[in-house]
């Protein structure tokens, strides 16, 4: 990172993680994440206060990145379980032709995967991620959308990189397929906060006080997903 300096250190729940300055000509502040090192890039005239609130702006997503490329250098290459709702659930590989993931009694049985076969475990297991949301998220939002005063237009996936989910003036709502993995109470509280931007299409204190009307516990959701989302993204 040419003509980086040190220029702030963004607390983490188990540490901090350098944020780098780097001063060149462009129209935007860009961020990257690179080895648990975050890099902001801006021109010579922003200012330190502007700096400043993109970084908070854009926190839970860098928090998010950081976390996930450190926990991907602690895991190594060995994948040995799946995170579902909270719960780590031992893999066990089954042979065969075909490409599946069912429950088993203590396990997740994967068939047609060999033992070395690291990226096509993480694609089976993916897609089974993305099915088990496209039949949970459903139920979860029309639960609590009942309380809403503007229902949603429409539920989609998100494969987003960058957020957990989003909402569009005209309702529709977004959710990122990769929650599949987190405790039951963070995807609800994604949900809420998806919800309530029906409402305010913002992150104003009105904002804020229709979130904690739908879910009272999202400040434990969100330190939840702050703590641990990056995790979340060891699948692509």
């Amino acid at each position: 990172m040419k003509n980086a300096s040190v220029w702030h250190r963004l607390p983490l729940p188990d540490g901090e993680a350098p944020v780098l300055l780097t001063r060149r000509a462009r129209k935007s502040i860009g961020i990257k994440v690179h080895g648990g090192v975050v890099e902001l890039i801006a021109a010579p005239g922003v200012s330190q206060q502007r700096l400043h609130q993109v970084l908070e702006l854009r926190r839970d997503w860098i928090i998010g990145h950081v976390l996930r490329q450190r926990s991907q250098l602690a895991a190594g290459v060995e994948l040995t379980h799946l995170t579902l709702l909270g719960d780590a659930l031992p893999l066990q590989l089954a042979g065969g032709q075909r490409r599946t993931v069912r429950r088993g009694p203590d396990a997740l049985v994967v068939g047609g995967v060999a033992a070395d076969d690291r990226e096509g475990l993480k694609t089976v297991l993916a897609k089974f991620l993305k099915r088990e949301a496209a039949t949970l998220f459903p139920s979860r939002l029309a639960l609590l959308a009942a309380r809403c005063p503007r229902p949603p237009a429409q539920l989609q996936l998100s494969s987003a990189r960058t957020r957990w989910g989003s909402c569009s003036a005209d309702g529709r709502i977004r959710l990122n397929w990769r929650l599949m993995q987190a405790p039951l109470a963070v995807i609800d509280y994604v949900i809420a906060h998806e919800l309530a931007h029906l409402q305010h299409m913002n992150h104003s204190p009105a904002f804020w006080a229709e979130t904690e009307r739908l879910y009272p516990a999202w400040r434990e959701a969100r330190r939840w997903l702050r703590q641990h989302g990056g995790a979340l993204f060891a699948f692509d």
